[in-house]
């Protein structure tokens, strides 16, 4: 049985509230600030949250869809098992949520995203999904990404420096410039032709 309920576009989200299983349509708060309110289960579909902010709120078993949250602030919020599926979520510091002291693995998905501009550096994020993703210039600097999946994903001039990328699937992806004698590599999965990028900073030529 479907328990979402469904919301007329235009309703804004109200601070310090809980919402279970509600399915917010086409809901634009650009530049709004939310504060310590709490979804489980909560469907955001075609929604404009554009340089927003959500405070300490806690997203459980969510899914973001078809939705721009560019240059959106998460300070001190909560994400557990949420997904991001064509999403567009440029600029978006990650590194400013409550990630929690005893993560396993990532909480959060991304499908078709376009997250470009991106910071997680330095974070636990082990598992991790990001298929067919646009990923330019994101910064994956010092993270644990044992196991994480890059399928087809295009990441121009993503920074990877002192990470844990061992058994993570890069197969498909494109773009990517990974030096091996920074990064850990482990029973990582690469795709030819562009596993040479593995070899682009040893000033070599290859036939």
């Amino acid at each position: 049985m479907d328990r979402h309920r469904g919301r007329n576009k235009g309703l804004n989200i109200k601070d310090n509230t809980d919402y279970a299983y509600e399915v917010f349509n086409e809901l634009e708060i650009k530049r709004a600030i939310v504060q310590l309110s709490n979804f489980e289960g909560c469907k955001f579909v075609g929604c404009n949250f554009l340089e927003a902010q959500f405070n300490e709120c806690k997203f459980t078993d969510c899914e973001f869809k078809d939705s721009n949250l560019s240059l959106i602030k998460f300070n001190k919020s909560k994400f557990i098992e949420t997904d991001f599926k064509n999403c567009k979520l440029t600029g978006v510091n990650w590194t400013t949520l409550n990630w929690g002291n005893l993560i396993v693995t990532a909480p959060i998905f991304f499908e078709s995203c376009d997250i470009s501009f991106s910071i997680f550096s330095s974070l636990e994020l082990q598992e991790i999904s990001f298929q067919d993703c646009k990923a330019h210039d994101v910064d994956f600097s010092e993270c644990n990404l044992k196991g994480a999946d890059f399928y087809r994903t295009d990441l121009r001039d993503s920074r990877f420096v002192l990470s844990k990328l061992d058994h993570c699937n890069f197969s498909e992806a494109i773009n990517y410039c990974i030096n091996p004698l920074e990064n850990s590599i482990e029973g990582a999965r690469f795709s030819s032709p562009d596993v040479l990028g593995l070899l682009s900073i040893f000033n070599i030529e290859i036939d």
